[in-house]
């Protein structure tokens, strides 16, 4: 792959001179092989990159559909590779003299080891990047450098069959090799920026429990606490070396654990100071309540408090004994109970389901760990030993504020009924952390846009703009208004009230000014509203402008210092870096006809890295220094990728029937031949126009990929849908139509032989377009709603919530219930227009689909039955929205490309397609051919 720019034809015109003459490229492509399902396996897919803080090494995953996975490892002086099989999880050591990396086992060796009943386990690979010797140590299920990279912990499986979490922990010092054991380690984790390790202990039988700090330097080995019970949470404070943990103490009267708070500053000094908090005796603990160990516990930065979370303290209850029961039981009573007695009948199984639900039952009990889990946060003040609640029913969710002094608190109990169906507003509280005193600061608020990186302000969202608030004073600034630009997406079709912000850039030092986006460009805004100055130029061209963060520890925007900055081309769909440098203008550094991203620096050093693919250009990284320009490539995905034909890419333009513009992508067939007419599928979703830049590796475990068509001689049309309110099934239609029409005025495209397809809300489309439009030959809806007023009904499983609210203000972009306006409901409902379907469509669903309700494929099949329409539908017992199994995928794949190839290219008709096969034939073909 090369770094290039490509130009993009937009127009019409530009398909009816490639059509009239053959490029060499094309004329080329013309003699080699198209891809075969057999060369699927080959194809490779870039993992993200990891560069040494020194900018002298460059280590990235690459996956394989056949599992034959790698690590590969080059030095960027010469580009020399390590290749690593089945290599994961690499770290560098933080001096850059060392790479670690986890290695797994091949898929035959795992199936092998699965078969004898034997664990699968990885080994830890060292790589001295020095010296280049590799060192391999078996049976290594974690590992982790000490911050000066001198020292290595490898911690060991666990053995079967204990009960303690312990393991053997050894540190290996990368000097000299020596290595030293430390066993049942259940917990462990180096000093942020010194060589000390915390290391919690847990034996079969407790013997010995505690907490345990090793120093690899002197050897010395300090037990800072043991009892019989069991440690949890090691926390050490950022910077420094004071530590806290939890040490659990069980009370027979109560359910759970609770947790005692051990603490300790200066472990690196001679005399460190050690503190508890034991809720047992605390002042002003409040009763029948627990300290929790599923909260991390956190330092504050001056390291004077420790976070933790707390929550109710359920008491056991007392089982009703036969002596217990009282005289006055009556003899009716008596009789129920001695019957459950002797019938011995097991409990019931009801749920009770209430209208006045605010989450229903099913969510509730998908959430069900979860709302176990909730806790409200809590402070430990170390010198006055003073226990503060932060967090109640009246402010449920909490976070501190930059300076730990102050916290944020949110109240949604006021409008419970409104998230039933609508958005979720919150009250704003702000508490003091010293005392617990709260004060309501804003009622009725969606977006909150969170605390400033200094801590001096709170941004949130009103009426279209930006507000702050000013904790030491109190005061509220409108520091948008006036400012002739919109900060929300006044564009966003969803039908709500407040439309969503574009987001926040970030804060610059001392809270001097905050950087806002609007739909193109950054802004700097003063929080007090009295300035606001454009930093890009974004708007001028139609190209987005958004902040890159280099950095992921920076709390803050250097203003003096360049900013990097990421573009996208809106209708160029061009994509690249720029930089920002202070008191001018925005300068692009890299700026392509392809998709850029990933961009990363070298912590340490001025080395950059980022990526460029195209659809015909596999994903590599490029490096680069800090103005990006000359990239030099090095990496290499999918080298072989030269010896197949393959297809192109290019953009169109068209305008919706209600006259908006709108773009899609469009592929072009492998070994394509100007003046011949060719096949198209459609595959639609939403936006889908940016994908022309995008990189398909083919798939037989994908039923829509683009690559696979492309390769078996289709077109593939990807064009972009906007909506209506109350009008999603119409508005699809008025997008696609216009949209085919353009791609089939080229005559490129065999008008007879064109298909359509799509998954979940894009199966929904596909199944409402062909009861509107004859254009397809043949269609594919995977997971599709297909009854909107039923659909409304029922429930989104996997999250539990309800669909109702995913119709109005969501997806379903319906804004009201059925009963409020049913003719769009039924206007928009494929099921109601089946009559009209003229097109053979193909409908996959699971039967324990979690998003879209099994019954809207079941209602549609027995529609078109009862209509006499050319429909099958696939069932996967089992599955859920997408199909999760490998057989079920290579089945579904394969199943689409037949009913495509019998409908578009004249194929013969495979029996299941042509009348079906009895429940009995497939079962017995089951037997012969497990999977496809």
């Amino acid at each position: 792959m090369t770094a290039r720019e490509l130009t993009v034809a937009v127009c019409i015109c530009s398909f009816v001179a490639a059509a009239a003459v053959l490029p060499l490229e094309s004329q080329a492509a013309a003699s080699k092989p198209a891809i075969t399902p057999d060369d699927y396996g080959k194809w490779e897919e870039l993992g993200r990159a990891t560069l040494s803080d020194d900018g002298r090494w460059m280590v990235y995953p690459i996956t394989r559909l056949n599992e034959e996975n790698e690590l590969r490892i080059r030095r960027l002086a010469d580009d020399s590779l390590i290749v690593v099989p089945y290599g994961t999880s690499p770290a560098f050591s933080d001096d850059g003299r060392w790479l670690a990396y986890s290695i797994g086992v091949s898929p035959d060796e795992t199936k092998r080891l699965e078969g004898q009943d034997k664990p699968v386990r990885n080994k830890l690979g060292v790589r001295d990047l020095g010296g280049g010797d590799t060192l391999v140590i078996d049976e290594v299920a974690s590992f982790s450098f000490s911050h000066s990279g001198v020292y290595l912990a490898m911690r060991r499986f666990p053995l079967a069959g204990r009960e303690s979490k312990g393991v053997d922990l050894v540190i290996r010092d990368m000097r000299n090799g020596v290595e030293t054991n430390f066993g049942n380690v259940s917990e462990y984790q180096w000093q942020e920026n010194g060589d000390l390790l915390a290391m919690l202990v847990d034996a079969e039988g407790r013997a010995g429990n505690g907490v345990q700090v090793y120093d690899p330097a002197t050897g010395i080995l300090r037990t800072l606490d043991s009892e019989s019970t069991r440690y949890t949470g090691i926390s050490w404070r950022e910077e420094s070396d004071d530590l806290a943990v939890l040490r659990a103490r069980v009370d027979s009267a109560y359910e759970d654990s609770t947790h005692v708070i051990l603490a300790w500053r200066r472990l690196g000094s001679r005399s460190p100071a050690s503190f508890e908090f034991d809720p047992a005796i605390a002042e002003g603990f409040p009763a029948d309540t627990r300290v929790v160990d599923y909260r991390e516990l956190r330092w504050s930065n001056d390291g004077e408090t420790v976070f933790f979370g707390i929550k109710d303290w359920d008491r056991k209850t007392q089982g009703e004994t036969k002596a217990d029961t009282t005289k006055s039981e009556t003899t009716a009573d008596s009789a129920r109970a001695d019957s459950a007695e002797e019938n011995e009948e097991e409990p019931t199984t009801v749920l009770v389901w209430h209208a006045s639900d605010i989450e229903i039952i099913p969510e509730q009990e998908v959430r069900a760990d979860r709302t176990r889990r909730e806790n409200y946060l809590a402070a430990w003040h170390l010198s006055s030993r003073a226990f503060v609640q932060l967090g109640n029913e009246l402010t449920e969710d909490v976070s501190v504020v930059e300076g730990d002094r102050l916290a944020v608190g949110t109240d949604r109990t006021p409008y419970d009924s409104d998230r039933m169906f609508g958005p979720e507003y919150r009250d704003i509280y702000v508490i003091d952390v010293q005392t617990g005193e709260r004060t309501k600061i804003k009622e009725r608020v969606e977006f909150n846009l969170g605390a400033s990186s200094g801590g001096r302000y709170l941004l949130y969202l009103e009426n279209d703009h930006i507000w702050t608030y000013e904790f030491s004073s109190g005061r509220h600034t409108n520091i948008t208004e006036g400012v002739p630009t919109a900060f929300v997406n006044l564009e966003d079709d969803h039908t709500v009230p407040q439309k969503p912000p574009f987001g926040v850039a970030g804060w610059s030092e001392g809270d001097r000014t905050v950087l806002l986006y609007d739909k193109y460009d950054i802004w700097e805004l003063r929080p007090d509203g009295s300035r606001a100055v454009r930093l890009t130029e974004g708007a001028a061209d139609s190209v987005r402008n958004r902040r890159v963060w280099l950095d992921p520890e920076a709390k803050f925007l250097d203003t003096s210092e360049p900013i990097y900055v990421y573009l996208y081309g809106e209708w160029s769909k061009k994509y690249g870096y720029g930089i920002l440098r202070p008191g001018g203008d925005l300068q692009r550094l890299v700026w392509l006809d392809a998709d850029v991203g990933r961009l990363t620096k070298a912590e340490d050093a001025d080395v950059y890295a980022y990526v460029v693919q195209d659809f015909d250009d596999s994903p590599d990284y490029f490096v680069a220094g800090p103005e990006l320009v000359d990239g030099r490539q090095v990496t290499e995905t999918n080298p072989f990728q030269g010896e197949y034909a393959w297809g192109r890419s290019e953009l169109i333009e068209y305008r919706n029937t209600w006259g908006r513009k709108l773009q899609g992508a469009l592929f072009y067939p492998a070994n394509y031949e100007p003046g011949r007419r060719y096949p198209m599928i459609v595959y639609i979703y939403e936006i889908r126009s940016p994908s022309v830049r995008t990189y398909s590796v083919p798939s037989n475990r994908s039923a829509y990929n683009t690559a696979v068509f492309t390769s078996q001689g289709y077109f593939v049309l990807q064009p972009d849908i906007v909506y209506r309110d109350r009008n999603p099934g119409l508005s699809a239609v008025a997008a696609i139509e216009p949209a085919v029409r353009t791609v089939l005025e080229t005559g490129m495209i065999d008008p007879e032989r064109v298909g359509l397809m799509g998954h979940s809300w894009g199966g929904y489309q596909t199944a409402f377009t062909v009861t509107q439009s004859d254009l397809f030959a043949a269609a594919v809806a995977g997971a599709p709603l297909t009854n909107l007023v039923s659909m409304y009904l029922s429930v989104y499983w996997n999250s539990g919530s309800t669909d109702a609210r995913i119709f109005e203000i969501s997806q379903g972009r319906m804004e009201v219930p059925f009963w409020e306006d049913t003719d769009s409901y039924i206007a928009n409902s494929p099921v109601f227009h089946i009559e009209n379907m003229n097109t053979p469509l193909l409908v996959a669903h699971g039967t324990e689909d979690g998003a879209v309700d099994f019954n809207q494929g079941v209602e549609f099949y027995n529609a078109a039955r009862r209509a006499g329409k050319d429909f099958v539908l696939l069932v996967y017992e089992g599955e859920n929205h997408s199909n999760s199994k490998k057989s079920n995928q290579i089945d579904y794949h394969t199943r689409v490309v037949e009913w495509f190839g019998h409908y578009l290219k004249d194929e013969p008709a495979p029996q299941w397609i042509s009348e079906g096969v009895s429940y009995l034939e497939q079962q017995e073909a089951r037997k012969k051919e497990p999977a496809r």
